[in-house]
């Protein structure tokens, strides 16, 4: 039996299930802590289902009260910053699987508020996970009189209170502490010193991951610059920012089959762009390495029945159509788009 820090609430052993011969964490209330705190840890966990989440296995009762409960072991390494030779789609691959955890909390109606690198953890097949969730909320019911926060991770509109002495914590708080997270890993474990003052002193329009030695492409630095601005209405939502960088990690992996006259052609990242003509009737594809976009048309050209125009996306299974629709003589194309998914 090994005994871990278990913050200030909870005392935290690792034990082995003899059953299934398995380390796993028993987590118990430490003396005079409010019982609802072991309560709200217990319900957040039994209400998300995530990948990226550590899980609840079981609770502990004595007679009919619960006393504790049992978590997944994650014996694997602590996350730690990147070196400035770190792969941007590794560096992208680890961002991802923190916002996942995040969007999987948010999509429980919980808000974590306590994400930081200090809080994940690297199992041993290399999956990031989430755990202490020590002070989790219903997103709805996600105040407090007494405030408990982390310096540099913390959302500066956290340290305002309302009318009523609450401190109201949303989900763009999460997204504060991952913007925080991101940035201390992609920066050498250094953080502005401004982040840390309390409330932290944040720009309006921050560029502070225009600086750091990794560099990221600019669409995914332009939405981590907003998760640590001032106001928590300008900051992406979980979801968004996992569906941007899960775009990124498939960047240039689509594929494009187009079936024309028994004949097929493809379009990929090693041929990006192709012409498609019947008679005065055109549209150039080109792949992005993101999406399939139109780049010219001309004349008549319609697909899945609407009419195409330069900056169109194509998605999915479709045709393509050349040739005015009132008249006969028309040319159809099948164009088939991979689905590849981010497997992190």
């Amino acid at each position: 039996m090994q005994t871990l820090s278990g913050g200030g609430m909870s005392d935290t052993l690792v034990c082995l299930d003899e059953n299934l011969q398995r380390k796993v964490v028993v987590k118990s209330l430490k003396a005079g802590i409010e019982k609802h705190r072991l309560m709200d840890e217990l319900s957040a966990l039994a209400d998300i289902r995530s990948k990226y989440v550590v899980q609840v296995l079981d609770v502990l009762r004595d007679g009919e009260e619960i006393v504790g409960f049992v978590e997944e072991f994650i014996e694997g390494k602590e996350i730690s910053p990147l070196d400035v030779s770190t792969d941007e789609l590794i560096s992208i691959g680890i961002l991802y699987s923190i916002v996942a955890g995040i969007q999987d909390i948010h999509a429980a109606g919980r808000v974590h508020r306590d994400i930081k690198p200090d809080n994940m953890k690297f199992d041993v097949s290399g999956v990031l996970k989430i755990f202490d969730f020590g002070l989790a909320k219903i997103e709805k019911d996600a105040k407090t009189k007494q405030l408990y926060f982390t310096k540099f991770y913390t959302a500066p509109e956290v340290f305002v209170s309302d009318k009523d002495g609450n401190h109201i914590f949303t989900a763009a708080v999460d997204v504060f502490a991952f913007g925080a997270t991101a940035l201390w890993l992609l920066n050498g474990g250094n953080l502005p010193p401004e982040l840390g003052s309390i409330p932290p002193s944040v720009p309006a329009l921050p560029a502070i991951f225009d600086a750091i030695p990794l560099k990221l492409s600019a669409g995914i630095t332009a939405l981590l610059n907003r998760c640590l601005s001032c106001d928590p209405n300008a900051r992406p939502s979980a979801a968004e920012l996992k569906i941007a960088i899960g775009k990124q990690l498939l960047f240039g992996k689509h594929r494009m089959l187009l079936t024309h006259s028994g004949m097929d052609h493809v379009v990929d990242a090693s041929r990006s762009q192709v012409k498609l003509s019947s008679g005065a009737d055109s549209v150039t594809i080109s792949y992005n390495g993101l999406e399939f976009v139109v780049t010219n048309v001309s004349g008549h050209v319609r697909h899945n029945n609407r009419p195409v125009v330069v900056g169109y996306i194509l998605q999915g299974s479709s045709v393509i159509v050349l040739g005015d629709p009132g008249l006969r003589g028309r040319t159809s194309i099948t164009a088939d788009i991979s689905h590849p998914e981010v497997m992190n």
